[in-house]
């Protein structure tokens, strides 16, 4: 079984799950977040989450909001172990591509997170003309 857990500053690991959950229902009811608040110790729960980790068979995919913050940092102390992989740079692509494919059982982390990428782009007025005069010709 694998096991998925959005970790964020504030809420958007929250925001994020009732997102998702919008999206593919009951697929997502066993994704755990966690929200890191102002005073709080993301190390604290690193600690819980190892103990966890260490006795566990389960596989974790942890997706953390970004790469060298303070929740990134603490939890990918997780990666010691060998059932844990980190995402960093969460969106809803990302999540949306993790939890349906472990629904499947088809986990392929390379090509999710290909997939994620290739989501994010950008438009604006001067590349969505130039597009237009491209296809003219």
């Amino acid at each position: 079984m694998t096991k998925i857990i959005l970790a964020s500053h504030g809420e958007l690991s929250k925001g994020m799950l009732d997102s998702v959950k919008m999206i593919v229902g009951d697929l997502a009811k066993n994704v755990e977040t966690f929200s890191l608040y102002p005073g709080a110790n993301p190390g604290d729960y690193a600690d819980k989450l190892k103990k966890e980790i260490s006795s566990s068979n389960e596989k974790y995919i942890i997706i953390c909001d970004i790469k060298g913050g303070s929740v990134y940092n603490a939890l990918v102390q997780t990666c010691t172990y060998d059932n844990v992989d980190i995402f960093s740079g969460m969106n809803m692509n990302l999540v949306l591509e993790i939890v349906l494919a472990v629904s499947s059982g088809n986990i392929d982390l390379n090509a999710i997170l290909s997939h994620a990428k290739d989501g994010i782009t950008l438009k604006n007025r001067e590349l969505v003309r130039k597009k237009i005069e491209e296809e003219d010709f």
